[in-house]
């Protein structure tokens, strides 16, 4: 009798562990995917509690919106959707938008980034008027969450140079689009930008699994930048803005 309890107990543990390794290990796909949600969520839940009542556009990566788009391209889109369904949470209405592409970038987006150094491409792919059309559309929303960063041609857009509404929230963006550390912190202290998800100096990299709440989670990979505490981050460490703006042509 205790043999086959013992037998049965290493058949149950074994198939246990055979569960976990085929279907329940964080793959380091499905952890760069928890982190997209996590940043999102992260930025969401500080809307939510600062700005509670306002109505936002989310805009969207666009080629999501091609068939022949790779799936990849959904599921990080899908990612950090989920993430700010949650932390928005009824708190801040949102609508999800897509910029406008350039011809260029639905013929050969790469052409468009090619020797361009940043973390968003589609700073370089949407047109110039791309925000400023989405923001005409919708001029109810006073809040912009950008997925995708900011135009390129960042003085050209009127929703950004205008004073007031629409306020600006960025996941991952590449801020040396807005300029040096003191134009960062001058677009912080003037309301225009109101929060930043950027990785964390050192931190936890997207594809490796994360432990603990999602707020633990969400230190290990990400630091949260505001009007409070934009100065002081940037002076300590100056790669959050980015790669150095190109040269121009």
């Amino acid at each position: 009798m205790k043999r086959t309890l013992v037998l049965l107990l290493l058949l149950v543990a074994f198939v246990g562990g055979l569960v976990y390794q085929l279907f329940l290990k964080p793959t380091p796909q499905g952890s760069a995917l928890r982190a997209r949600e996590i940043a999102t969520r992260g930025l969401a839940d500080y809307l939510a509690a600062h700005h509670a009542g306002q109505r936002a556009l989310v805009v969207s990566n666009p080629f999501t919106q091609r068939k022949d788009a790779d799936p990849a391209i959904f599921d990080t889109e899908e990612a950090g959707l989920r993430g700010l369904r949650e932390g928005l949470a009824g708190k801040v209405a949102s609508i999800i938008v897509w910029p406008e592409l350039k011809p260029e970038a639905l013929a050969d987006p790469r052409a468009l980034i090619a020797g361009r150094e940043t973390v968003t491409p589609l700073s370089y792919c949407v047109t110039t008027d791309a925000f400023d059309k989405l923001t005409r559309t919708h001029p109810d929303c006073t809040l912009i969450i950008s997925l995708v960063g900011l135009p390129a041609e960042l003085d050209r857009c009127e929703a950004w140079n205008r004073i007031g509404a629409p306020k600006f929230a960025l996941l991952l963006p590449d801020l040396s689009i807005v300029g040096d550390a003191s134009a960062v912190e001058a677009a912080f202290k003037s309301g225009k930008l109101l929060a930043c998800v950027l990785r964390k100096p050192g931190g936890l990299a997207d594809h490796a699994p994360g432990h603990g709440s999602f707020k633990i989670e969400f230190e290990q990979r990400f630091v949260l930048l505001t009007a409070e505490n934009a100065g002081p981050l940037l002076e300590a460490n100056p790669g959050l803005l980015g790669p150095p703006p190109m040269p121009a042509e």
